[in-house]
């Protein structure tokens, strides 16, 4: 189970990196580059919030 945490937290800051980087070379608008990196931000905040309660 902590283990599946540890990846989908990986999963998610990959996700962001990949994001991004691809969001630059495709133009996309500043606010919906906003809207979504702080959408993953916000997954990633909760998974941590969870992976400290767990400690």
């Amino acid at each position: 189970m902590e283990e599946d945490l540890e990846k989908e937290i990986e999963r998610i800051k990959q996700k962001l990196d990949d994001y991004i980087r691809l969001a630059k070379v495709l133009n996309i608008k500043k606010k919906e580059q906003e809207i979504q990196i702080n959408m993953m931000l916000d997954d990633l905040s909760k998974l941590m919030k969870k992976r400290e309660k767990k400690d």
